[in-house]
């Protein structure tokens, strides 16, 4: 094998295609990345069987061949080169692959390309495309609150609904739970998967960069693969049964309270001081026909109170939560003013844009110590 390419365009596909080597590998081509120089492009790729990536990049072949290097020392080598272009050569089969740019030249260890697992793509049976903002929008406001561990696998990703042209993402940890709605640009019937948070975190970092405006997912019923710019991502799904997340949002609230999001934002981060201390990091919300008051109080430091303006209709109502549940949420929200919709206050409750239903966050306040 022997090639020339940009190194800038090598650079970006490695940063895709290096997310999905595996950390810790049951066999050392797993930490690897396979190389294959053919026709006029250099393809690239990386799997850890939860996730795999293809990325091809533009190149002039001298000779057609293939390889795996170590992902990780591949990376950093490319990543540290100063010219413009690199000639790839890995002769007869040989046992190093050789890089050079510039007056800098490395050679590093390669294993036997027929030994790594190479990526398929299976046959859809569904496809649709979405906007790249969208997709990203989507994401964003909900992958945070999936739960952070797998000990119920369905928890750790997020449902993704599709119908007509209406798409929904929801997470939850079953302390709380995200829901963002928007559009596809195609019509499917109902369509429904979960898809593990840590690939959506990954894809939302590659679309970063992106320059297609439409991206492409295609499902086969145990993965589902998404395909822009020069780039190939497949994702096994979980399995599992997702709770009914329609029926967890409150039908009807008998207490509601809109207010400024910038000032509940600053103000939390105040009593974090002392929230952070307590054993559930709680923050008393007393909302009042005089607006909302909130407290929080640790044995160890002391206690803060704080006093927000709020429009608040129905009965007074006081309610625990837990600042981090807030403050996350609140990264996420665009809007000037926000609802609250509470009943009872052990009962979900439901924040949103005021006047916006297209995100909902539920929820579930703590027990008033």
């Amino acid at each position: 094998m022997k090639c020339t390419c940009s190194k800038n365009d090598l650079k970006d596909a490695l940063q895709a295609v290096v997310r999905a080597v595996a950390v810790k590998p049951s066999t050392p081509v797993l930490a690897g990345i396979y190389l294959r120089a053919a026709g006029n492009e250099l393809e690239l790729q990386a799997t850890n069987f939860s996730i795999g990536v293809i990325a091809k990049v533009p190149a002039n072949i001298e000779a057609e061949g293939a390889t795996v290097v170590t992902g990780k020392y591949f990376s950093d080598i490319i990543n540290r080169l100063s010219g413009e272009i690199v000639t790839l050569t890995n002769e007869n089969d040989t046992s190093a692959l050789t890089l050079k740019s510039d007056a800098a030249s490395f050679e590093i260890l390669s294993m036997d390309a027929e030994d790594f697992p190479r990526i398929s793509r299976e046959a859809a049976t569904h496809s649709f495309r979405i906007n790249r903002n969208t997709l990203k929008s989507l994401i964003h406001r909900t992958v945070f609150a999936c739960a952070k561990d797998d000990s119920r696998p369905v928890f750790a990703g997020c449902l993704i609904d599709i119908s007509g042209t209406s798409v929904t993402f929801v997470a939850t940890n079953a302390s709380r739970i995200a829901i963002a709605r928007d559009t596809i640009l195609d019509e499917l019937d109902r369509l429904q998967f979960v898809l593990h948070a840590a690939t959506l975190k990954n894809l939302i970092a590659m679309l970063a960069t992106a320059s297609d405006n439409s991206i492409s997912v295609a499902f086969s019923g145990n993965s589902v693969a998404f395909t822009f710019d020069n780039i190939f991502l497949t994702s096994r799904l979980i399995d599992g049964t997702f709770p009914p997340y329609d029926k967890i949002i409150p039908a009807a609230c008998s207490t509601t309270a809109t207010l400024s999001p910038s000032d509940l934002r600053v103000a939390l981060d105040r009593m974090l001081i002392i929230a952070q201390e307590t054993e559930y990091k709680s923050v008393l919300f007393r909302f009042t026909q005089d607006g909302l008051e909130l407290s929080a109080n640790s044995y160890a430091i002391g206690k803060s109170i704080e006093h927000i303006d709020s429009n608040v209709s129905g009965a007074d109502l006081d309610l625990s939560f837990n600042i981090s549940f807030l403050t996350d949420a609140l990264k996420v929200f665009d809007s000037d003013a926000l609802a609250f919709g509470m009943n009872q206050p052990l009962s979900p409750v439901k924040i949103s844009a005021a006047g916006d239903d297209s995100f909902t966050y539920i929820i579930t306040p703590l027990r008033h110590q």
